[in-house]
């Protein structure tokens, strides 16, 4: 009778000359780099690490700017139609209260000698008259469309 053959498994050594380390994007794989440079698994472990991570924080700021941005064009565009004339004049406590920033806007220049601030589509100031503040709005003649 024959004998059985046993067959042993034997894992391969490792040759390499780098130390095993932990892959930085999260995953918490162990791994053993081909190169000395070597930092992720792989490629696709380096891309979600730069969307998620370094690019990600780096955007919030300007996603935050911009949010409202296209909130204080909604509300000048709410309240020049509602009112429905070339110059709309609106309570700067109104504006503040549906969420209105006077300190966002996109540029600046020069209206009847007055200085009026531009959001995408609209130009505005504020302005004091008998101790209450008031916000005029203006639709200039060339609009800037946002598309989002």
């Amino acid at each position: 009778m024959k004998e059985k053959e046993k067959k042993i498994s034997v894992e391969p050594i490792n040759t390499s000359p780098y130390k095993e380390r932990m892959c930085p994007c999260g995953c918490e794989s162990m791994f053993i780099p081909h190169r000395r440079d070597q930092l992720y698994l792989d490629s696709k472990h380096a891309n979600n690490a730069y969307n998620n991570g370094k690019r990600k924080q780096s955007s919030k700021n300007q996603v935050a700017a911009e949010k409202q941005l296209r909130k204080n064009d909604k509300l000048l565009d709410k309240y020049h139609k509602l009112f429905n004339v070339a110059e709309a004049v609106v309570a700067s406590v109104t504006l503040k209260a549906e969420g209105f920033d006077h300190s966002f806007f996109i540029g600046n220049g020069m209206h009847n000698e007055n200085l009026y601030y531009k959001t995408y589509n609209y130009h505005f100031r504020e302005y004091e008259l008998n101790g209450m503040k008031l916000t005029k709005i203006l639709l200039p003649k060339k609009k800037i469309y946002v598309k989002r």
